[in-house]
């Protein structure tokens, strides 16, 4: 089964050439020089996120380069072609790599992010897959499109996630463990509390719990690691500063948590 980007205003199939998209409806959409389509419609969805900004994008894909977080990158990845997923969605792919890495062995990627910036540097430098600009809270696919979903650390709309995967596809979620990136929060807070665990929704197939060490030895890197982060908004200059000096590494927790639609 193919998978095609679906209209936005009324939920056709969307084809084209090379530089638009539209529908039977006679709804049309331009691409981006870099390849991407932006089918948000009437901003941004209540409850959805505003998206990442150029400074975070930009560090994610700097510290991802460096391989900081490559053993969650490539857990993501193992999981995926485990399940022999030929058809694979990034519902929240930043700027790419995650989807890019899960789809090596030859699956057919599709990207998503209501960030216009992430979207536009993932398109560039993956172009083999296919990236829109838009929620999660309103995927453009048809019902059953794919056979794996990704989701990191991003909103987890499950009736949507669910609705876009065939029977039987897996929604690959990653949410951080309660001691991710302790280091780096206590040098920013003087009570830094743990992340609490998510109720998950059944049907749960498996759980794998991914820790490393994240080793920080440049101070660039240091800054990457927290812009990269929420707490790069609430941080003052003083404890940034504490962060690029002082941080030599940093534990990275996170849980691995697979759905199964039955």
């Amino acid at each position: 089964m193919s998978v095609s980007f679906r209209c936005p205003h009324c939920g056709q199939p969307l084809t084209g050439e090379e530089r638009t998209l539209s529908c039977a409806s006679g709804h049309v959409f331009d691409r981006a020089r870099e390849g991407y389509v932006n089918l948000m419609v009437g901003g941004r969805l209540p409850g959805g996120p505003s998206g990442d900004d150029d400074t975070m994008v930009r560090a994610r894909r700097s510290v991802f380069d460096a391989g900081c977080y490559g053993p969650i990158i490539d857990a993501v990845a193992a999981t995926v072609q485990s399940a022999g997923a030929a058809n694979v969605l990034d519902a929240g792919c930043g700027e790419g790599t995650y989807l890019e890495r899960a789809c090596s062995a030859g699956a057919q990627g599709w990207g998503i992010d209501i960030s216009k910036v992430a979207v536009k540097l993932a398109a560039k430098r993956y172009p083999r897959c296919s990236f829109a600009v838009a929620s999660s809270y309103r995927l453009p696919f048809d019902d059953a499109s794919f056979d794996a979903v990704i989701d990191v650390f991003s909103p987890r709309p499950f009736d949507e996630l669910f609705r876009v995967l065939r029977p039987g596809g897996v929604a690959v979620v990653v949410t951080p463990g309660p001691g991710h990136l302790a280091q780096l929060k206590a040098l920013l807070y003087d009570t830094p509390r743990p992340h609490e665990a998510e109720e998950a929704m059944p049907p749960v197939h498996t759980v794998q719990h991914v820790r490393f060490t994240v080793d920080l030895g440049e101070p660039s890197l240091r800054r990457q690691l927290l812009e990269m982060t929420p707490y790069w908004w609430s941080a003052v200059p003083e404890r940034q500063a504490l962060v690029e000096a002082t941080l030599a590494s940093v534990d990275a927790d996170m849980v691995l948590t697979t759905y199964r639609r039955p």
